[in-house]
């Protein structure tokens, strides 16, 4: 069994280094073409799965360290649903008429006359209304 872990361990580095590369944006390879690091790693035991994965540990290292990161800016929309008034207004069309309070209707503003009321006029017996302008010229 002793005989068989350095195989063993071999075949693991590689595979590992091997899917490491493969996973690995073209732009981010350091160094060398993606296609000869897949030859080192592959035919090159022990030695070229180990330079692949110190080479792009240390490349992306730098890589992270040159680049500077802006602070997150806060979201632009609100964070939950019921602080955003855009979708607080697309309910209303769900909401059962029946069942949801009328607001109540704008005052008129102080300056501005209000319209008189006219006054109901009461209906006699039959349903006809009385008139006080209508002339009884005494015919029935």
């Amino acid at each position: 069994m002793v005989r068989f872990l350095p195989f063993l361990i071999s075949l693991v580095l590689t595979v590992y280094a091997l899917f490491s590369c493969i996973q690995t944006p073209d732009e981010d390879v350091p160094h060398l073409p993606k296609l000869l690091w897949i030859v080192l790693i592959v035919f090159v035991p022990f030695a070229g799965p180990i330079v692949w994965l110190l080479m792009s540990r240390a490349h992306l290292n730098r890589q992270e360290s040159v680049v500077r990161r802006e602070p997150s800016k806060p979201p632009a929309r609100p964070s939950a649903p019921d602080d955003d008034p855009d979708f607080l207004k697309s309910l209303d069309r769900y909401r059962d008429p029946r069942t949801t309070a009328k607001p109540p209707e704008p005052e008129v503003p102080a300056d501005e006359p209000k319209p008189p009321k006219q006054p109901k006029k009461p209906k006699d017996a039959k349903g006809s209304e009385d008139s006080p302008s209508e002339t009884d010229d005494g015919k029935a």
